[in-house]
């Protein structure tokens, strides 16, 4: 939808400049329109710098080139009063009426250079200010030569004045478009910013054409002028609509690391010097050319000695910051790699040699797998394929490695996925040895988990091996529990050190009597359970008499001859039931033991689709 402000400023543009091209309208009239239109792009002005989010940069902007615009409706309302003509006969008119457009151009143009760069450094910040320097100049250099007909100057002052002066207008615009274009920001929108530059361009045009042009093209000129005007006008009005998508009023931009426009300026300032001199020779003018061409040359010259200053001082830093990166990464204990997708290693740090005895020249071009130890390489290979899957993210492990000497070495494993950055190409392993750690933490855990005279698990590991098998398919499990005969009388008549001897004798015939699958432990005094995994009653029960029949064996213990007896109690069933198994177990034991037996059976009927037996139904029966 058409915004009726805009909407207004196009109505009048298109009477307006219809009336002035089509009729000839009254100079006072156009110079009275004029002055509203300059009045009104002032207010205009006033309403973007009241927006309540506007940046403050671009606030003052706006209030600057509001009294621009109100300095032009100054010199129109002189003209008005004065009665001007177009074009005008009086030299002291024009004169008057130059000196305030100067004011004007002025004010645009210090608005222009007033706008700050405050994201950039402030040697940037000086070689984009070299940049347009140079730029600037080589466009004056082609406004001398415009300004110069015949290579000597303007015969009328007035004509030099006007002359200069739209030569100003004009470089003002370029100014505007070259720091826009180096700099990447701007105090207006994309399209207030190209009205500004199409109402710049066709007011400097107007001036340059105010002497030269004849009574019949008085008309043009007037039509000119107020086209200039309500460019302004519509520009302002534009900024202020799109702030409301971008209320800062800021336009910016990724600025280029370099630009080619100074050097764009030098040679086209050499060839535009070497044709002048070629053609007409040292003259007025061509002398003015010499001069800018050497102005160019000398602002380019520092610019690019400013710039070579930057890069030996980035070149020091990049130095100075290699050598203490490169020092952190050969003097750290961590293992620094860096791999490929594909697993194989292109970089290792020093800290290879003391982890894992390998030079680190020789593990380059080497798969990560075979780097750490084979034993390791599946896990290896899912650190890398997850680390892979996550372009931006990071993934910690522990891996084990192996020694050189065959030690076994554990390290905490960072990998950070960089393969899509150009630099890097691959993915970072940080690598700390944790070996002592992961030594002390599985100690702990077996001193938590294992029985400290035997070495067998304790309740604590049995229950957790019990807790394994619930997840496994449903199959028939058997727990016998052991007790030790009199072994009371053993520690009182030999001592508590025969006693603990013999119950390490007594676990190690226990784990000779078992599967790998199966599980030896513990309980504390003379108590050890046996828990079969996938047996039978009858599997149980040979089980039980093969451990009797070892027990049996005498042993030496400080020269005594011991034999071990044991009363076993014996309970079947599903693996989900393991305490009521061990209880069960715990009953038969103490029937044996009354009975004098050796072995006892507790029976309980097997679940039937997932549902517990009852226990009413269980009992202790004969062996089988």
């Amino acid at each position: 939808m058409l915004d009726p402000v805009l909407g207004a400023l196009a109505a009048v543009a298109f009477v307006s400049l219809a009336a002035l091209l089509l009729a000839p309208v009254p100079t006072g009239v156009v110079d009275a329109v004029q002055v509203a239109v300059w009045a009104f792009f002032a207010w205009l002005c006033r309403q973007v710098g009241a927006q309540p989010r506007t940046a403050p940069a671009v606030r003052r902007f706006w209030r600057c080139i509001a009294v621009a615009g109100l300095v032009f409706a100054a010199g129109n309302l002189v003209t008005l009063v004065g009665g001007f003509r177009r074009p005008p006969q009086d030299e002291n008119a024009v004169i008057v009426w130059t000196l305030l457009v100067a004011v004007g151009v002025a004010i645009l143009g210090w608005a222009m250079y007033a706008f700050p760069l405050d994201t950039m450094a402030c040697r940037a910040r000086a070689r984009l200010r070299l940049d347009v320097a140079a730029i600037m100049v080589a466009f004056a250099m082609l406004a001398w030569h415009l300004c110069v007909p015949g290579g000597s100057a303007p015969p009328h002052t007035a004509r030099l004045y006007v002359t200069v002066l739209a030569s100003v207008m004009a470089l003002l615009a370029v100014f505007g478009a070259v720091k826009l274009l180096i700099s990447g920001s701007a105090p207006f929108t994309p399209g207030a910013g190209v009205a500004l530059a199409a109402g710049v361009v066709i007011g400097s045009w107007s001036v340059l054409h105010l002497l030269n042009m004849h009574a019949s093209d008085a008309r043009l000129l007037n039509a000119a002028q107020l086209a200039a005007a309500l460019l302004f006008a519509a520009a302002a009005r534009v900024q202020c609509l799109q702030m409301a998508a971008k209320p800062s009023g800021l336009t910016r931009r990724r600025r280029p690391a370099h630009s080619r426009l100074p050097y764009v300026a030098v040679a086209a300032t050499q060839v535009l010097l070497v044709a002048e001199v070629w053609r007409e020779g040292l003259t007025f003018r061509s002398w003015g050319m010499v001069v800018g061409a050497g102005t160019v040359v000398t602002l380019v010259m520092c610019r690019q000695n400013l710039a070579f200053a930057d890069n030996a001082q980035l070149l020091h830093r990049l130095r100075h910051q290699e050598k203490r990166f490169r020092s952190l990464v050969q003097h750290s204990s961590d293992l620094t790699l860096l791999v490929d997708a594909d697993g194989v290693v292109r970089y290792a740090s020093p800290a290879l040699r003391d982890l894992l005895g390998v030079e680190p020249r020789r593990a380059v071009g080497r798969p990560l797998t075979s780097l750490l130890g084979p034993d390791d390489a599946p896990a290896v290979e899912k650190l890398l394929a997850d680390v892979v899957a996550d372009p931006t993210g990071s993934v910690r492990r522990q891996l084990q490695a192996h020694h050189v000497d065959g030690a076994t070495r554990w390290g905490e494993a960072l990998a950070t996925n960089r393969l899509d950055e150009a630099d890097v190409s691959g993915v970072i392993i940080n690598i700390r040895d944790v070996t002592e750690a992961r030594t002390l933490q599985d100690l702990l855990r077996h001193q938590a988990t294992h029985d400290e005279l035997t070495g067998l698990p304790n309740r604590a590991l049995l229950n957790e091996k019990a807790r394994q098998l619930q997840h496994e398919p449903l199959r028939q499990e058997a727990v016998l529990l052991l007790d030790l005969d009199d072994f009371k009388a053993v520690n009182d008549e030999l001592g508590h050190s025969v006693g603990d001897q013999l119950l390490v004798v007594v676990a190690d015939r226990l784990r000779r009597c078992v599967r790998p699958t199966d599980t030896v432990a513990r309980l504390g005094g003379d108590e050890f359970v046996v828990l079969l995994t996938g047996t039978t009653v009858q599997g149980a029960v040979a089980t039980a008499r093969r451990i009797l029949g070892a027990l049996a064996e005498p042993v030496m213990i400080d020269g005594h001859r011991l034999t071990a007896r044991a009363s076993i109690g014996i309970a079947v069933g599903s693996d989900e039931q393991f305490d009521a198994l061990l209880r069960d177990a715990d009953i038969a034991m103490y029937e044996a033991k009354r009975d004098g037996s050796g072995i006892r059976v507790h029976a309980r009927p097997p679940s039937v689709d997932g549902v517990r037996p009852d226990a009413t139904a269980s009992g202790v029966v004969p062996l089988p």
